[in-house]
């Protein structure tokens, strides 16, 4: 009977220290899955590396043996055939035989490849489930972020209606501008994949990354972008360097949040 009340107690203990605890358990989740995910696309990385080597060889060991039949069906060439190109045509089989080897190399790694893109998927879908589970407990639009552009917290326009320091008209700013010295380290504010990153008309060099929560972050005016399109991000991994490219009076970072597939203003979705 004692040991029965022991074990209800126990179990009453560990309940409660699960659920104060449960927003720590949920943060260590969540960032091993995502660790998970960046070591499974350098994973992905290497094993197309070396799919790629072995199409090399078979292309190779192909020409080889190409040239040996060429070499083989010019009756004039045959009758001044060197000792060499003998021992081309004589090697056919073995070639063909090392092909055939390579060849199930490459399709054991392909297998690997295909496996890994489906774990990928699932780790992602994972987060991603994690964090709506998050949202929606909390009663939350989104998980807030980290500032950008570490050390500088200026804004130099902010976001809403503005006159377009350019053009001089009056448009909508979808961002908020944070001026840095050029070359300054850009940021990811949250977790998320590299949806684009490339120039954009306007923006010059632009990095745009869908967070796990759902909502998207685009950095523009980069001097450089350090990151490409299906690159796995951390939150505070350095993405790009701070410049003035596109159309910019100076270097700085122009930064937007998108939730819902609409602008938001980024000072709500960061902690500055």
């Amino acid at each position: 009977m004692k040991n029965g009340i022991k074990i209800v107690i126990a179990f009453i203990i560990l309940s409660l220290s699960f659920l104060l605890n449960e927003d720590k358990i949920y943060a260590y989740t969540e960032n091993t899955d995502v660790d998970s995910l960046i070591q499974n696309k350098e994973y992905q990385k290497d094993l197309k590396n070396k799919i790629s080597n072995l199409e090399g060889q078979i292309n190779e060991k192909r020409k080889y043996i190409e040239e040996g039949q060429s070499l083989s069906s010019d009756d004039t060439e045959v009758v001044s055939i060197s000792f060499v190109d003998q021992e081309i045509l004589a090697n056919e089989d073995k070639v063909e035989n090392e092909i055939e080897s390579i060849e199930q190399e490459k399709s054991n790694l392909e297998k690997q490849l295909e496996e890994s893109i489906i774990e990928e998927a699932y780790l992602e879908k994972t987060i991603e489930e994690n964090k709506k589970a998050y949202l929606a407990k909390n009663n939350l639009d989104f998980i807030s972020g980290i500032w950008p552009v570490p050390l500088y917290t200026d804004i130099s326009s902010p976001f809403g209606e503005r006159i377009h320091p350019i053009t001089g008209e009056k448009n909508f700013h979808r961002g908020i501008d944070i001026p840095a010295p050029q070359n300054t380290d850009i940021i990811s504010t949250d977790d998320g994949v590299v949806i684009f990153s490339g120039i954009q008309n306007g923006y010059g060099n632009v990095v745009k990354i869908k967070h796990f929560d759902g909502k998207k972050s685009v950095y523009a005016h980069n001097t450089s972008n350090l990151v490409k399109e299906g690159d796995i991000v951390k939150q505070g991994q350095v993405i790009a360097k701070v410049g003035t490219t596109g159309n910019s009076t100076g270097n700085h970072l122009h930064f937007e949040t998108i939730v819902d597939d609409e602008n938001i203003n980024p000072i709500n979705a960061v902690d500055r």
